[in-house]
């Protein structure tokens, strides 16, 4: 059957995946029976197994597993599989192995029909078992997408009879109030301009999430895990980042980080880590980890796994992505943006207060804005809270700062806005009766 498979488009994808990484997720749309040649079969079973345990599918990792199955493929052979790597064309060279497949086993099956009306067998029986290896065949590339209005009327209804809690709380009650909380396959955009508290407001969502039992991934691209995980320890016991980073703690100031590091330890359902860059990291680890949240601060301090030339693509390109995160793992995904400075001091709306690209806003279900008001923006909120402008000047001298919470998108409800009290040496949101 030689012009029914296709050597070279083989040795193209195995080698496109030695070469690219970020396409590993790929591996899982293919099988061993895809391919012809043996060791073209061999080598991929090797990758998907080395994808499935998170590991790199470099050449020297390949070899050595298949030295390990007692399989001897020559390392040039490998190497040669990376020089006809063609990312680009992925797709169509799966489609093209999957297309010569599928004309195999017809054939195949065709064969078997012509073998078995040549021996005399009995025609109805001959006829049925065509059709039905012929049915096998043909549902074997096909997906279960549930996309029928009975599915769909079937799903909404065990979701509506369930006693299970769906979703989480933000613990923030105005964002509780508006949006309703965090819920899977959606994305929820945190943005602010630099210092007004973004980070502090995610790990208050995230140590919220850990008291409902649920497991965080908090990837950071500004800080260390360990300055991430210091402002936790801020949050919890009050001893501010900086005596913490100049070890200057008192006796008390290490029983409460003690009892502090106990408890995260024990519960051990927050996980920072501040190596990924990628989205293709990113997805391995969740892979891995399985967990409830994912937050990414912040999106425009991650990296594209190739250069676009141009910032607004690059940036949009990795909301994008971050959004597919949320629905193809179906959980909820909080990114970090940056606000550009545009706006200056007025209060941010809409899609254009967004650093880099519109696309952030665009992409997100949800999109909160953080804003420190100032001027007659200020005036207003100390009216609205009933506070002297004065006293609350004071505050702030202190580190105690009235902010903005603005939903300033909610697919699924109301847009609007809550002053609240943002309390620095505590990186905490309070809510303001008034």
């Amino acid at each position: 059957m030689k012009n029914f498979d296709a050597v070279n488009i083989e040795q193209s994808i195995l080698g496109t995946f030695i070469v690219d990484e970020s396409l590993g997720y790929k591996l899982e749309e293919l099988s061993r029976d895809l391919f012809t040649f043996d060791y073209n079969k061999e080598i991929f079973s090797i990758m998907l197994d080395l994808y499935k345990s998170n590991m790199s599918l470099d050449i020297q990792t390949i070899s050595t597993k298949l030295s390990e199955n007692n399989l001897e493929v020559n390392i040039s052979y490998l190497s040669n599989l990376a020089v006809m790597s063609q990312s680009f064309a992925i797709d169509t060279h799966i489609e093209i192995l999957k297309d010569k497949y599928l004309r195999r086993e017809i054939i195949k099956n065709c064969t078997s029909l012509f073998q078995s009306l040549g021996d005399g067998d009995e025609i109805n029986s001959v006829i049925y078992n065509f059709e039905n290896r012929m049915q096998k065949i043909l549902n074997k590339e096909k997906v279960k997408y549930n996309d029928s209005i009975c599915d769909i009327c079937e799903g909404l209804l065990n979701f509506l009879e369930s006693d299970e809690e769906i979703g989480m709380r933000f613990g923030v009650k105005f964002l509780d109030d508006v949006i309703g909380g965090l819920f899977n396959g959606e994305l929820t955009t945190i943005a602010a301009r630099s210092g007004v508290g973004k980070t502090a407001l995610a790990l208050q969502i995230m140590l919220n999430c850990m008291e409902q039992k649920k497991k965080v991934l908090f990837v950071s691209r500004e800080m260390t895990s360990q300055q991430v995980f210091m402002r936790n320890l801020t949050k919890r016991t009050g001893i501010s980042t900086k005596n913490m980073k100049n070890k200057d703690l008192d006796e008390d100031s290490w029983k409460s980080i003690i009892k502090v590091m106990g408890d995260f330890s024990q519960r051990n359902l927050i996980y920072i880590n501040d190596k990924i860059s990628t989205i293709s990291e990113l997805r391995k680890r969740i892979r891995v980890l399985n967990p409830d949240l994912v937050i990414v601060d912040y999106v425009q301090l991650m990296s594209v796994e190739s250069s676009l030339q141009n910032r607004e693509r690059e940036v949009a390109t990795l909301s994008r992505e971050l959004k597919n995160i949320t629905l193809d793992f179906d959980i909820p995904v909080i990114q970090l943006s940056q606000l550009n400075d545009e706006m200056k001091d007025f209060r941010p709306w809409g899609e254009r207060p967004m650093r880099d690209s519109k696309a952030i806003f665009h992409d997100s279900n949800n999109v909160i804005y953080i804003h420190e008001p100032v001027l007659s923006e200020f005036d207003e909120a100390c009216d609205d809270i009933k506070r002297d402008k004065r006293s609350v000047l004071n505050a702030k001298k202190k580190g105690i700062k009235l902010v903005d919470l603005i939903v300033a998108k909610c697919r699924d409800g109301e847009i609007g806005f809550r002053h609240y009290c943002y309390k620095g040496s505590r990186l905490h949101f309070q809510y303001i009766e008034y």
